[in-house]
């Protein structure tokens, strides 16, 4: 490849990382259950005529509130809950656990997605971390590449010693179009887009990459990014081992 950019449990009194996010989401969520019927009602004429402005109006409002909704579920699914507002928990896990249950997860939610292929040493350390944490790490790093890789391709994933001494290194890789050369700088930008998914439409707010750093370098660790246009794309997520 071409191009290079380096770049479970509860304390008392806090909520779990599962039990914030649920409440998050039905904080954030329970406005919308009650505006989104209302002008469903409002747009399919049921409560009365309108004019041309009036629709009009509805009609931009909708789109706004259909945006909202999935900034917050970018928000929550990504991870970003986590950076913002959860204390982590830090403790020695192992890595094929944190590979096994997220590429389950993922594969749950994109039954259509690629195959995906793990590739898993024998005999590593635990790493060090916060496990759900780490878990929404990979997700967004899996979830990019189901998305950009086609249906026909499969997406490898290899665990093993980083040839950074004392890491354990989770290696995704897809086959899908490849970053530019102009967006690899910005892929960590936060809000940041790339041409692949301006030109397809893909949905996202440009959170998953800064948020999978920021977790990845608080536990310790450093991601890297390398892809070519045209020849996939490779990202790394060197995580410290668990001392002893």
């Amino acid at each position: 490849m071409d191009a290079v950019a380096d770049d479970g449990h509860s304390r008392a009194g806090a909520l779990a990382p599962a039990d914030a996010q649920s409440y998050v989401r039905h904080e954030l969520r329970t406005p919308l259950a009650v505006i989104q019927p209302l002008l469903e009602i409002l747009l399919g004429g049921s409560s009365g005529s309108l004019d041309e402005k009036q629709l009009s109006y509805l009609q931009m409002l909708k789109r706004n509130v259909e945006r909202l909704s999935a900034m917050i579920t970018s928000l929550v699914e990504t991870g970003w809950l986590e950076v913002a507002a959860i204390p982590q928990e830090a403790r020695p896990v192992g890595a094929a656990e944190i590979v096994s249950d997220t590429v389950a997860s993922v594969r749950a939610a994109f039954p259509e997605a690629p195959s995906i292929v793990v590739d898993l040493e024998e005999r590593l350390p635990p790493v060090h971390g916060d496990a759900h944490r780490l878990r929404c790490a990979l997700r967004n790093v899996l979830v990019n590449a189901c998305t950009f890789a086609s249906a026909s391709e499969r997406v490898d994933v290899r665990v093993g010693m980083a040839g950074h001494v004392g890491h354990v290194a989770i290696v995704v890789t897809d086959r899908g179009p490849g970053i530019t050369a102009e967006d690899l700088p910005c892929v960590f930008d936060l809000g940041y887009r790339g041409a692949a998914a301006r030109d397809r439409g893909t949905r996202g707010l440009g959170l998953g990459l800064p948020v999978t750093r920021a977790l990845v370098e608080e536990a310790g660790g450093r991601v890297v990014l390398e892809s070519a246009l045209g020849r996939g794309t490779s990202v790394t997520l060197e995580l410290p081992a668990a001392s002893g």
